[in-house]
């Protein structure tokens, strides 16, 4: 079985159930800088903390008994982003993000399309409500979302979907455009949903419908 890292990062904090249904069967846990803020709140600890340190408090920093990797504030990559090389290195095949979305569009965008930089582990963003993660040419089937939208976004200049069963609106041998909303919010109608990609990389997004 793949070694599994969490990593927490510094955007919007999920809910402590989410949190806690993915520590439990984590190898490795990390916070990117300000993520690391989480593991004080709710009183568990992270094998590694990774970032320039300009947002986490000062204080709760120093509180934390653990292998620290401090990084100059001028660089090149995001303290996410330095995070995930490290985790590659270190032979990790899954990996969760979570707190990696919130109200700083640039951030969120960033981390969404590291997913794609990343595409060759088994990597997902998770938040409260919704999964995000790339497929690249091959075939997924998700499983336990009936009842959930999903969204297929290009990444490419053209998709071409060889088959999406299991949905509404299911689709066979159909090209999409980078930039169509064609497959944005359809609706998981069976327990099993197959998404085949014959040629091309996009974004999948799995999200659970709020009830009124």
């Amino acid at each position: 079985m793949d070694k599994y890292a969490l990593v927490l990062a510094g955007g919007e904090e999920v809910n402590k159930e989410v949190i806690f249904d993915h520590i439990k069967n984590a190898d490795l846990i990390i916070g990117a800088d300000k993520g690391a803020e989480t593991a004080y709140k709710y009183n568990f600890n992270v094998d590694l903390i990774v970032g320039d340190f300009d947002s986490i408090d000062s204080d709760t920093l120093n509180k934390f008994d653990t292998e620290k990797m401090k990084y100059p504030k001028e660089k090149d990559k995001t303290d996410l982003e330095l995070v995930l090389d490290y985790i590659v290195e270190e032979g990790y095949k899954k990996i969760i993000i979570l707190n990696a979305l919130g109200n700083r569009i640039d951030h969120t965008l960033g981390n969404l399309f590291l997913l794609e930089k990343y595409s060759g582990q088994d990597i997902k963003i998770i938040d409260n409500n919704s999964e995000a993660f790339v497929i690249n040419e091959t075939e997924v089937i998700v499983k336990n979302r009936k009842n959930y939208i999903l969204s297929i976004i290009p990444i490419s200049e053209k998709l071409e979907i060889e088959k999406l069963l299991g949905v509404k609106y299911p689709l066979s041998d159909k090209i999409v455009k980078r930039g169509s909303s064609l497959c944005i919010s359809n609706l998981i109608k069976e327990e099993k949903c197959l998404i085949s990609i014959k040629k091309g990389k996009a974004f999948i997004i799995i999200t659970k419908i709020m009830e009124e």
